[in-house]
């Protein structure tokens, strides 16, 4: 795709552009051309929109390399934290830098996440909103994209939009790709015209795919015009997509309705009965923290046996007592108690870690404490308090190692309410997807101190209250 042409001391380039349309999905194409302030991609999974937005920005920078005066962009490619943008945008970028063969053309700076190419000193920076005071020190950028923005606050989006100011040599532009989980600012922004009287729809055609919005604001006695253009696509308009991955977003029929309407129809949807939302309580990072900069460390731990696996969560509360780091550690069935033990010493779990069980099962605590771990004790239990620990789990942003958590991520995308006969939620959890949920709520209550409305005195087999 790449050719060079020497000039006196700065290298030309020539790209070969003739396959491009054979590259980017045809629903995708004219967007290519697209100047407007936004352009919103949404709908369902497998659709190709993140690639078509890595493919666009890389494209703009090869048009602008080839001129002989080429043109500088710098294009902020942003999730929600650090660790998901190094898995999602910036793995995107250097997945078609090598397709494409511009390997030569640009430097990768993979600690920053910082693509700079040589000719023009275009950059891409790829980086999350944990330290939004970094994103703020960015200067000269030409466009931003946010992927996966029901991850965002509406005031991100707007100090992001903030940036994007200046007289540049290309048009400034934002980006904003999603899956359409309900996300009010999303809405109000793009897609409800009746609750924003100066957004206006102006679609060449009421049939057409492509919509276009206006606003226009009045500025010191002038008219200013931001216009937007919004696309839906779902996997039918990816012709990269395999048949298989196909067959995997067909069966969210058979699986959750709601899924299948967000994620295979492109619909916007909540998903029902949903306990933890992902992006919302909780997201996935590849960093532990350091020891030294955590308050409170710990276990959790759920008994199973022949038809239920053994959980165990390693739990690190931050000293904001807000961001939460958990990693599973222990998904198995058939294990006695001797068979635990053993295992959390392979994990270097030391005796005098904190290690909060579930207290309906004293014997076995007691035979894990004979063991030497002499710290395990039971999980506060009595009336609500399942729903009370939820609660308190909902109080922090909880952040998922995902190395070795893949029960671990799957119980939190599977833990529901109880739907009653009418469809509609009750106020307790389904009694499955839990062997790492419960110990997750266990190990957090009792470092939150939470007290019991009913305590429960467990004596061998029989309760009292």
């Amino acid at each position: 795709m790449v050719s060079s042409l020497g000039t006196a001391g700065v290298e030309a380039i020539e790209y070969d552009l003739t396959k491009t349309k054979e590259a980017i999905n045809p629903i995708y194409f004219p967007l290519i051309y697209s100047k407007d302030r936004y352009m919103v991609l949404y709908g369902g999974a497998g659709s190709g929109k993140s690639h078509f937005i890595a493919q666009k920005y890389l494209l703009r920078i090869m048009v602008g390399e080839a001129k002989r005066r080429p043109i500088r962009h710098k294009i902020l490619a942003l999730r929600k934290t650090q660790p998901a943008a190094r898995r999602s945008v910036f793995a995107l970028f250097k997945h078609y830098i090598t397709l494409w063969g511009l390997g030569s053309r640009c430097s990768i700076n993979k600690t920053d996440m910082v693509i700079t190419f040589y000719r023009s000193d275009s950059m891409i920076i790829c980086t999350g909103l944990d330290d939004p005071t970094k994103v703020k020190s960015i200067e000269g950028i030409t466009s931003i994209w946010l992927e996966e923005a029901t991850e965002f606050a509406h005031t991100d989006f707007m100090q992001l939009n903030l940036r994007l100011r200046g007289k540049h040599r290309t048009y400034l532009q934002i980006c904003v790709s999603f899956n359409p989980v309900e996300c009010e600012w999303l809405q109000d922004e793009f897609f409800k015209l009746d609750k924003n009287s100066n957004l206006k729809d102006i679609s060449a055609s009421a049939e057409t795919r492509y919509r276009r919005l206006e606003k226009v604001l009045e500025v010191e006695g002038r008219e200013v015009s931001l216009k937007s253009v919004v696309l839906m696509t779902t996997y039918l308009d990816n012709k990269f997509l395999d048949d298989a991955q196909k067959a995997e977003i067909v069966d969210l029929k058979n699986k959750d309705l709601t899924w299948y309407h967000i994620y295979a129809l492109g619909l916007w949807g909540k998903p029902k009965g949903q306990i933890y939302v992902e992006g919302l309580n909780w997201d996935i990072t590849d960093t532990w923290p350091v020891i030294d900069s955590i308050r409170y460390f710990g276990y959790g731990l759920d008994f199973g046996y022949a038809n239920h696996p053994t959980g165990l969560v390693e739990v690190a509360v931050m000293p904001n007592k807000r961001d939460v780091y958990i990693r599973e550690k222990l998904y198995e069935t058939d294990l006695t108690n001797q068979d635990i033990s053993e295992k959390m010493g392979l994990f270097d779990i030391r005796k005098r870690d904190i290690i909060i069980a579930d207290s309906a099962e004293p014997k076995s605590i007691e035979e894990i404490k004979r063991e030497g771990f002499k710290k395990i004790e039971g999980s506060v239990k009595g009336r609500d308090s399942i729903v009370n620990g939820i609660t308190v789990v909902k109080e922090f942003k909880v952040h998922v190692v995902a190395a070795g958590s893949k029960n671990l991520i799957k119980e939190l995308r599977n833990y529901k309410w109880q739907e009653n006969k009418e469809e509609k939620l009750k106020n307790i959890p389904e009694d499955k997807w839990n062997h790492l949920m419960d110990p997750l709520r266990y190990i957090l209550v009792h470092f939150m101190g939470l007290k019991p409305t009913g305590v429960f005195v467990n004596l061998g087999n029989r309760y009292f209250k």
